[in-house]
């Protein structure tokens, strides 16, 4: 089961938390951060247009 889920940093909904697992990384597209869904951390590096997209493929399997 997913949700959406608004990003910390500039509100938007653009990721999903599969509540289905205990510890997963989401990633926002706008503003190109990634959270950790258990301990809200966040690590700031670019997201590639590449990863985006297997990501999209990935999810569609």
């Amino acid at each position: 089961m997913k949700c959406p889920v608004q990003c910390f940093e500039c509100g938007t909904f653009s990721m999903e938390l599969d509540l289905s697992q205990d510890h997963q990384h989401i990633a926002c597209e706008r503003c190109e951060r990634i959270w950790c869904a258990i301990c809200l951390g966040r690590v700031e590096f670019t997201v590639s247009k590449e990863w985006l997209k297997q990501q999209r493929v990935a999810h569609l399997n």
